[in-house]
């Protein structure tokens, strides 16, 4: 489950979900070739020993991540890991994972490599077998990555299916012994065998021979049903999930559009109410944004009207890499406002105390009558005001149905007191913007103070 206050996209916490990454690869790769070795037995070669490293080195620097506390991962208040919910109360030196993390760790090929391959190879494959038990872990690594877009996640449900179904036919052929068939076709039954099975078509061309093996089929058979039920749900929900406000947007659409025609609306204004639910439908899940949360206490639906805030405001350029305590404590402070067209937002020679913050609409810069820049949803303007005492050199007015935060200089210097990195980069930007403007014959927004 993720934590409140964890966000896995935020700059600190990148190399954990980089090296999450890796790991998810490692142990996905350990559960299909851990439980196929111990079947075949296929003597180690060379190739098999560099794979072994790779993988225990993986897995050993992920203990030693985890004993120097380098990884970034959801954890309580005590800022003890929260890695399965048995071990939650523990750190990690304490806990029953470390020692299971350490065994299933070593580099079992290259020991017995070392010790001459006198360890029997069903002895070697029980040992590797042994590393299966890191699928656990997957569980938590699905959870810290629900940010995934969905096609991401239809992808992991479909590497489970995956291991399940091969796992499964590894099975089979621990029961139903094939010494007539090559490592390749004996494979290709068993999955087969196992396919036909769990769809519940069995055909019948594929049959256990030994009772332990009908004793087997039977299992599967009554597991089959409900496990092929769980993999079209899972399927079914994400395409659920994905058409569902697509659903609702069409029929809103086509209300709206009704409504347009039956009144004979003005096709110019029929383009600026279109334009402005679109900005909605984008900016929120749904229309229904505050009905989803209306249920919570009011001091809940504030905290998660700033996380709707704090969406909009990750992509502005100059707030894109602050931490999600620093944009959170700038949602606390944004005011949010709607204007019509051809309101003047910033007149010339106003004394500027504000930055402004475009949610939607466009507008444009002028002075003397001269159109300097056209401005869009997402980009700011006014900043300098945020720095030192300014004086505006030029008009911005809305050209449409506008959406604007408003973040006020007190505001601004509150947060840079805990935030200095923030100051740094309007500092940097104004810099920037001064060299520019040297170069240019433009008029700034705003121009310092006498």
């Amino acid at each position: 489950m993720m934590f409140y206050n964890y966000n896995p996209k935020d700059k600190e916490n990148r190399f954990t979900m980089v090296w999450l990454g890796v790991l998810f690869i490692a142990i996905m790769y350990t559960a299909f070739e851990a439980p196929i070795s111990f079947v075949l037995e296929y003597d180690v070669e060379e190739h098999n020993m560099w794979w072994d490293a790779i993988f225990s080195g993986i897995f050993i620097a992920d203990v030693i991540l985890r004993l120097t506390n380098k990884l970034r991962l959801p954890s309580t208040q005590d800022s003890v890991e929260n890695f399965g919910e048995d071990e939650s109360i523990k750190p990690y030196h304490k806990s029953v994972w470390l020692p299971v993390d350490i065994l299933t760790s070593l580099p079992f090929d290259i020991i017995a490599a070392l010790l001459g391959f006198s360890v029997p190879t069903k002895i070697l494959s029980l040992l590797r077998l042994a590393r299966i038990v890191r699928v656990v872990k997957l569980r938590t690594l699905i959870d810290i990555f629900d940010f995934l877009p969905k096609w991401s996640k239809a992808s992991l449900v479909i590497g489970s299916v995956m291991t399940i179904i091969h796992w499964i036919a590894c099975g089979w052929m621990i029961v139903n012994i094939q010494t007539s068939l090559d490592p390749l076709t004996y494979y290709n039954h068993a999955l087969y065998w196992t396919i036909t099975t769990l769809t519940t078509v069995g055909y019948g061309d594929i049959t256990p021979t030994s009772n332990i093996g009908r004793v087997y089929t039977m299992a599967i058979m009554l597991v089959g049903a409900a496990t092929y039920g769980i993999i079209i749900a899972n399927f079914s929900r994400l395409i659920m999930l994905a058409d569902k406000y697509k659903e609702e947007r069409k029929e809103k659409m086509n209300g709206l559009m009704q409504f347009m025609k039956f009144y004979n609306i003005p096709m110019s204004l029929q383009k600026q109410v279109f334009s402005f639910y679109n900005h909605l439908l984008t900016k929120n899940i749904s229309d229904e944004d505050n009905q989803i949360i209306k249920d919570l206490p009011q001091a809940l639906q504030n905290e998660l009207n700033i996380y709707q805030k704090i969406k909009f405001i990750r992509n502005v350029h100059i707030f894109k890499d602050s931490s999600t305590p620093c944009l959170k404590m700038i949602a606390q402070k944004l005011e949010q406002t709607f204007h019509s067209p051809n309101e003047f937002i910033i007149r010339k020679g106003d004394v500027g105390e504000e930055m402004f913050i475009i949610g939607h609409g466009e507008l444009e810069v002028t002075a003397a009558d001269k159109v300097l820049n056209e401005l869009k949803a997402g980009q700011f303007f006014g900043e300098l005001a945020l720095l030192q005492d300014t004086v505006r050199s030029a008009d911005v007015k809305t050209n449409s149905y506008c959406d604007l935060y408003t973040f006020r200089k007190e505001d601004f210097l509150e947060v840079i007191k805990k935030y200095p990195n923030l100051g740094e980069k309007f500092e940097q930007r104004y810099q920037k913007r001064q060299a520019d403007q040297a170069a240019s014959a433009d008029v700034p927004i705003e121009k310092k103070a006498a």
